[in-house]
């Protein structure tokens, strides 16, 4: 399938730019480029973090695209109860409008299902906690994880479907790295993420919060992780 045209634009995250695709009631998603740094802009100590932290970005970026197309492509792994219905594409040529400048993106691109997307403010009492252990337990007997904290603990970057399903919306973070995927699990983590519940969830939620990632952690731990890579089903 050849897409082409003129889209609106959506959001760009640190990896990924979205574009409104309405008669599909779906996003079209695909790696966000970087513009080139100039010292003009920037000192050269400046210039040189940024140009690796640029560099991690797409190694991770790409790292996770290989990832989701090995799940997409796998005849054992079921991906549905993983993501919103996602499909790869190999070729897309779009056009769009972003910071007042027209585009133009030529390459692989992913069509995702419309979903509410969850951020750290997605009121804690809101959709079942259980969802995001069950997916992360799924992946892990595939040998994938999840390589950042807020999509290891939640909400953030979750998603909720039209049939009220809790998935994973963000593929950013995909890796088969368990020793990364493990370190997300630690209480360092647990803790930075409870700063940014306490600092963005609603007064009447904070009280969940606690219990919410005290939850999270009895079943998403190093011992659980080890039990369960690439145990299969």
């Amino acid at each position: 399938m050849k897409i082409s045209g003129e889209f609106n634009f959506l959001a760009a995250g640190r990896y990924f730019i979205a574009l409104d695709m309405p008669q599909r009631e779906s996003v079209i998603k695909f790696l966000r480029p970087d513009g080139p740094l100039t010292v003009r802009q920037k000192g050269w100590q400046e210039w040189l973090l940024e140009h690796f932290r640029r560099a991690k970005r797409i190694k991770k970026a790409a790292m996770a695209g290989r990832v989701f197309r090995m799940l997409y492509q796998s005849e054992t792994i079921d991906i549905f109860p993983c993501f919103p219905e996602t499909e790869i594409v190999d070729e897309v040529d779009v056009s769009f409008v972003w910071e007042g400048q027209t585009n133009r993106y030529q390459g692989p691109a992913y069509i995702q299902r419309r979903v509410e997307v969850f951020g750290n403010d997605t009121p804690l009492d809101s959709f079942n906690w259980d969802a995001i252990i069950e997916v992360q337990h799924y992946l892990w007997r595939s040998g994938v994880g999840l390589g950042s904290g807020a999509e290891t603990w939640g909400p953030k970057n979750w998603c909720r479907t039209k049939q009220d399903k809790v998935r994973l919306a963000d593929l950013s973070s995909l890796t088969q790295d368990k020793k990364r995927v493990g370190k997300r699990l630690n209480s360092a983590i647990r803790q930075k993420r409870r700063q940014q519940l306490e600092r963005f969830q609603p007064v009447r939620c904070r009280e969940h919060i606690d219990p919410y990632l005290a939850y999270i952690g009895e079943y998403l731990n190093r011992e659980s992780l080890n039990q369960l890579w690439r145990a299969g089903f």
